[in-house]
């Protein structure tokens, strides 16, 4: 299998990505806007906006309506055309500014010339004529009142309205007609007839015609209507209210009268984005709404294909933008925030330039954005992942991963492949650390500009309580310098050359002797990525050497000399004999014994040295009075020859205390015969033994000639042989011996001493408990 792409190869795929989802998402927001899929769901939110933007009625125009109660009284429709004139004849008397007669009064009646002359005589009247497909194929033919009444008529009119899929009346074209021949939408002629005179027709304008014939229908200035609001939100009167004189005529001069049905009855009502329900709005009340619209100068129209285009696509231009720049949560609140942008701006679109956009294929592009983004990332992160899990499974140096349950479902197989991926990435992430802890040095990792990324519990107790992760290399190293010289170990800026692994011996501020190791890092590229810095505590190695070059010149010289002498000795008499039976002189014999004597002591307390440095101790409960007893009797022989007496001071109680017997008094027998041997001939030492905290205190005091502080200083120090004055020198192990058997019981030897005033020492031993 072929290794993973590289992360600029990712980038470039991500980037193609990318472009290929903005341009196939782009297009097809731009498909949806354009086509209108969501056309109810933007008319919905129009009618919702609609509804927030209420517009006054305005005063100057009355409903004059054939209601429920006009049928009950008057009879069945249709009315005579007498009942109508008789209308007109009222009105006329108040002096309206003009009259719409929302009546379709296309079949002949006898009473049509009294219609004709109460329109005469009345106001301005207008009539609605009416469009019909009487052949079935789709041609539209004019259909006119009678010829009387539309000769009294100031105006005929077309009542049509637009009714939308949803069965809902939003618009109304404001011209219609064909050829030379055109006629206003029924409202605007009752302003016109009133002498209201638009200074610029609202509504979008129709395309040129491309039937040169004149034969085709057409209409123009399509007109979104701006209802005012429900159903009854014009001054409204009944039909029989009116014909009966119960009416004030103050009610009608100078207003805008329309003359229609409102009865359910009677068919002419139409749901409206005001409808709730089965609450239908007349069509004589949708015309009273197109005159307040046009009186007010309210306009309201719809966007274009291109505007709507343009709108949804701007958003969505920015979605992607979002999701390819921002992280995933920024991203998705971003995407949000673009919807209630879009939402927003529809609204206010309507609301201050009267323009209505389709905001669904805006808000759908953004939506998608975000969930196809993320969705083409986390197929990307898991093929990634999926083609690192398998490059791992045929690493043949690392602990194979435990395959997983095989199952059909594809998701399932990936979640199982990222599952053992992950598994195998925190077992490998386990195993470094615990390698890490286990390694006896302190190991530090860092990156490429020497800032610590990890350690190990080594480092952390070489380095005490400072805290490591974030701190610099050459930092925590300054202290240390190379061996004989003045250099840090790791000068500054030592990491940014040329990364080869190096290795240096140095000595920090406590004295240790250290060995440095520094290791370079690279990825599967060869690219640098970080160092490997270890300190290796070398201190007892060095130690130990230094401590055989003594042992080798002791051996060398102080028990080789005894040996020497021995021979010397013995060459001598063989040559000077007379005969081979001749026998030693008794002066030779003493030379002799004690050259044998002085090696064997020296043999006795180096083997002594090295039993107390071992590990091998033997630890009882045993009495330190009753010791020191034993151990002044092991140097009463000493003490007879130069006539030295001992005095002892114990406490009433026994001494108990946890120690190795034989280590321990022969460890009392050096501090005694040390007393015997430098204090004063035929003098005292003083033996005191008190309880001293949670320690026992051993004192030994003699009368010899005292030691100055220089010689106090290196008292304890192996191979240093001190000669007090009237004393011979000794080897130089019997102190360390001392010490080193008291270290290893946990306690302490002290020394005070003055020269001319003898010399104390007192060995301090933990109390145990009998």
């Amino acid at each position: 299998m072929s290794p993973p792409a590289s992360p600029a190869s990712r980038r470039r795929a991500r980037w193609r990505e990318w472009v290929a989802l903005s341009a196939l998402l782009l297009a097809f927001t731009a498909l949806l806007a354009g086509l209108q899929v969501f056309e109810r769901i933007d008319n919905l939110w129009r009618d919702q906006l609609g509804r927030w933007t209420r517009h006054a009625a305005s005063p100057g125009i009355v409903l004059v309506v054939i209601d429920d109660r006009s049928l009950a009284e008057v009879g069945r429709w249709p009315w005579p055309r007498t009942v109508h004139a008789a209308l007109l004849d009222r009105l006329a008397l108040a002096r309206p500014r003009a009259i719409g007669l929302d009546l379709i009064l296309t079949e002949p009646d006898a009473a049509d010339v009294h219609l004709a002359a109460a329109m005469q005589r009345a106001a301005p009247v207008v009539l609605p004529v009416l469009l019909l497909d009487r052949s079935g194929a789709g041609s539209l033919e004019r259909v006119s009142p009678t010829a009387p009444l539309a000769a009294a008529a100031a105006a005929q009119a077309h009542i049509h309205l637009e009714i939308d899929p949803d069965g809902i009346v939003r618009s109304t074209f404001l011209r219609e007609g064909r050829g030379d021949a055109w006629w206003d939408q029924f409202g605007l002629a009752v302003l016109r007839a009133g002498g209201f005179q638009p200074t610029t027709l609202p509504g979008r304008r129709a395309p040129p015609p491309s039937d040169a014939s004149g034969r085709a229908w057409l209409r123009d200035h399509w007109m979104q209507i701006p209802f005012a609001g429900p159903a009854g939100s014009f001054r409204t009167v009944s039909y029989v209210d009116v014909l009966r004189g119960d009416v004030p005529a103050d009610t009608f001069a100078g207003k805008y009268v329309l003359v229609g049905a409102t009865s359910a009855g009677m068919g002419d009502a139409y749901p409206t984005p005001w409808s709730a329900g089965s609450d239908l709005m007349a069509g004589v009340e949708i015309s009273a709404h197109v005159m307040n619209a046009l009186l007010a100068d309210l306009r309201l129209e719809r966007a274009t294909p291109a505007q709507d285009i343009v709108f949804a696509l701007l958003p969505v231009a920015l979605a992607l933008l979002a999701v390819m720049w921002l992280a995933p949560t920024a991203s998705l609140l971003g995407s949000a925030a673009l919807i209630v942008l879009v939402l927003l701006s529809s609204a206010l679109a309507q609301r201050l330039l009267g323009l209505q956009l389709a905001p669904s294929a805006a808000v759908a592009g953004v939506a998608l954005a975000y969930p196809l983004w993320i969705w083409r990332r986390l197929r990307a992160a898991t093929d990634y992942l999926l083609e690192e899990s398998a490059c791992m499974e045929q690493r043949r140096d690392l602990p194979a991963m435990q395959p997983g349950a095989r199952t059909v479902d594809l998701l399932d197989r990936h979640i199982d492949g990222l599952r053992g991926a992950s598994e195998q990435l925190r077992n490998l992430h386990r195993f470094v650390s615990d390698t890490l802890d286990s390694l006896p040095d302190a190991t530090l990792i860092a990156d490429t500009g020497g800032v610590v990324l990890m350690h190990n519990q080594m480092a952390q107790r070489h380095f005490g309580d400072t805290a490591l992760r974030g701190q610099r290399l050459d930092a925590l190293l300054r202290d240390v310098l190379r061996t004989g010289t003045r250099q840090a170990v790791l000068p500054e800026g030592r990491l940014a050359q040329d990364p080869q692994p190096w290795s240096a011996e140095a000595c920090d501020a406590r004295g240790r002797d250290l060995l440095a190791k520094f290791a370079p890092c690279f990825n599967t590229d060869g690219a640098l990525t970080g160092w490997i810095a270890s300190l290796t505590d070398i201190s007892a190695i060095r130690a130990a050497e230094r401590q055989r070059d003594v042992a080798l010149r002791f051996i060398s010289h102080d028990m080789r000399s005894p040996q020497s002498s021995i021979l010397a000795l013995l060459e001598l008499h063989r040559m000077t004999q007379a005969d081979a039976a001749q026998s030693l002189q008794p002066d030779t014999v003493d030379r002799i014994e004690r050259h044998a004597r002085r090696t064997l002591e020296l043999a006795e307390e180096f083997v002594q040295l090295a039993r107390a440095e071992s590990s091998a101790y033997q630890l009882t409960l045993l009495d330190l009075g009753e010791l020191l007893g034993d151990a002044i009797d092991e140097v009463w022989p000493q003490a007879q020859a130069r006539r030295v007496r001992f005095t002892q001071e114990r406490p009433p109680g026994p001494a108990l205390c946890e120690a190795d017997r034989g280590l321990l008094l022969r460890a009392l027998a050096n501090l005694l015969g040390n007393a015997v041997k430098y204090g004063r001939e035929g003098g005292t030492v003083d033996c005191t033994l008190r309880a001293n905290g949670a320690d026992w205190t051993l004192g030994i005091r003699d009368q010899g000639p005292g030691l100055t502080p220089a010689q106090q200083e290196e008292l304890f120090t192996a191979w240093r042989r001190l000669a007090p004055e009237g004393g011979s020198p000794g080897v130089g192990l019997g102190l360390v011996f001392v010490r080193t058997v008291a270290t290893r019981h946990g306690g302490r030897i002290e020394v005070s001493s003055r020269p001319g005033q003898g010399t104390l020492f007192e060995l301090s031993l933990p109390r145990a408990e009998g």
